[in-house]
């Protein structure tokens, strides 16, 4: 049967071109949904990690809000204006640093 292309699996036992190279019995649609359900959990405790980093990170831009000086409290700044201020801010110390 080698010469139909089946060849012989290390069992024994030929495949022909009907199966189309694929196990037989149904098997592999529990591993799919395993190996999905494996990236899902991986997929949702990346979520959760990113979550918290983004947590932080604007915990950490509130409480640079708080320290810099702003003429327009109502309107709460960008992270971008923020750090913006943030720099003016230290530049402005540091001249009150170096002046005599």
């Amino acid at each position: 049967n080698a010469a139909q292309g089946g060849g012989s699996s290390p069992g024994g036992a030929q495949r022909g071109a009907v199966g189309g190279g694929r196990p037989r019995g149904g098997g592999g649609s529990g591993l799919r949904a395993q190996v999905s359900g494996v990236q899902k959990q991986r997929r949702l405790a990346a979520n959760a990690r990113e979550r918290r980093r983004m947590h932080g990170l604007n915990h950490a831009f509130d409480q640079l809000r708080n320290v810099i000086p702003s003429f327009n409290n109502d309107k709460k700044l960008s992270k971008y204006e923020t750090l913006q201020m943030a720099q003016i801010y230290i530049s402005a110390l540091a001249e009150l640093l170096h002046s005599p």
